[in-house]
């Protein structure tokens, strides 16, 4: 990513929670809260990295870790920050290791000592940076105690409130005494949970927004992830079914839409699934394709168990099989669902309009249908799934994540 050649405000850098929040202004405190089996600290790369390439100037509280394997850390998501990300360096000291004072690099001495810790941050903030992030949060618990880090939090918020500052503060809920946990989401003002979803072992991780005084709001919605190197955070949906009747487009829109997607197939047919995985705009997903034939119907309920959102492909000039595409549906045991229909195939000249498609296949006057076209006709390769066009693919994906987010 390319600096912008202008300041700009605040921003989380990952999509979802700039939209939902409406962006990150100045002197407010944020919480990431994670819990032990997730961790945080790629929220904090993301994050460092969006300001600084927005040319937001950004300080850096580390604890953690030293401020090489830091960076080093960043690299390895693809998020190389420049060199003016200044760093309070409170980690290098008790370790032994050999670092000196520099402009780019404020050393805590001693950093068993919360005197110098809490003067050298505040005096740090009197340079007016535009964002603050300490990594982390639950090493200041460890090494003082709550009070401390309560005070240090009172201290930053008054600090701040005369500055155009905003703080990211990452914290791991390591099972401490929940009166004081309850304190410190208290002591902010929006607190974001970073946590695994469970079923005997973590198969997933999500994150939720718990609260947020700037935005009126009453809910939040929440959102699946995946930390991916390269790349950081993606909105993660780990199964989208794509189902319909044989020779609607299933594998079409499937190899359209990803770039390594595979299919087993057998003259021309898919007889057992495709599959591909995509990454669109901050968002990424595993997509499984069904057979459409009949006698493939006892894999549909299979393939459709743990889809989270459904695209039912269908031939907009073959109204005799859209009884079959609602079959499918009622077999896969998606109903209920997010989903988006796509009338594929819909320049042909026998091609049924939108509207009278909507109604033989009785979807309510709210459901997202989408058109979807080839690419070239006239190019078509008989041995190679037809692509489609980016537009229409690229609309149904996004009207499908929209309800799933």
């Amino acid at each position: 990513m390319e600096k912008n050649s202008i300041k700009n405000d605040p921003v989380f850098g990952i999509g979802k929670l700039d939209e939902d929040l409406e962006g990150f202004p100045y002197n407010k405190l944020v919480l990431l809260s994670a819990s032990p089996a997730v961790g945080n600290e790629v929220f904090g790369y993301q994050i460092i990295f969006n300001n600084l390439a927005h040319k937001n100037k950004v300080l850096l509280f580390l604890n953690r870790t030293s401020p090489q394997s830091y960076i080093t850390e960043m690299k390895e998501y693809d998020f190389k920050p420049a060199t003016d990300l200044v760093i309070i360096d409170s980690y290098s000291s008790v370790t032994g290791i050999n670092a000196t004072e520099t402009p780019l690099n404020k050393m805590i001495a001693n950093p068993y000592d919360g005197t110098e810790i809490k003067k050298k941050l505040l005096d740090e903030l009197d340079k007016n940076y535009d964002v603050v992030v300490l990594d982390s949060l639950s090493l200041l618990i460890d090494s003082f105690d709550f009070d401390y880090v309560l005070s240090l939090i009172g201290a930053i918020k008054a600090k701040i409130s005369t500055k155009k500052s905003s703080v990211v503060m990452l914290f791991t809920d390591w099972e401490y005494e929940q009166e004081n946990v309850k304190k410190l989401f208290t002591a902010v003002n929006a607190q974001i949970d970073i946590k695994g979803v469970e079923k005997r072992v973590i198969f997933g991780q999500y994150f939720a927004v718990i609260k947020c005084d700037w935005v009126n709001k009453t809910s939040f919605s929440s959102a699946l992830f995946k930390a991916i190197k390269p790349g950081g955070i993606k909105i993660y949906f780990p199964k989208i079914l794509i189902t319909g009747p044989t020779d609607a487009g299933k594998t079409s829109f499937i190899h359209s839409a990803s770039k390594d997607a595979v299919s087993v197939d057998r003259l021309g047919g898919t007889i057992a699934l495709d599959h591909g995985n995509l990454d669109l705009e901050g968002y990424k997903a595993d997509l499984f394709g069904t057979p459409g034939q009949e006698r493939f119907d006892p894999l549909l309920k299979l393939l459709g168990g743990e889809a989270i959102g459904v695209i039912l492909i269908v031939d907009s000039s073959r109204p005799d099989q859209f009884p079959r595409a609602i079959e499918m549906l009622r077999k896969t045991e998606t109903y209920g669902l997010p989903i988006v229909v796509v009338a594929n195939k819909a320049d042909l000249p026998n091609a049924l309009p939108l509207e009278e498609l909507r109604e033989k296949l009785h979807l309510g006057k709210d459901a997202p249908l989408v058109a979807t076209v080839a690419e070239d006709l006239s190019k078509i390769d008989p041995n190679e799934p037809t692509k489609l066009k980016e537009k229409g693919v690229r609309e149904a994906l996004m009207a499908l994540f929209k309800q799933l987010t």
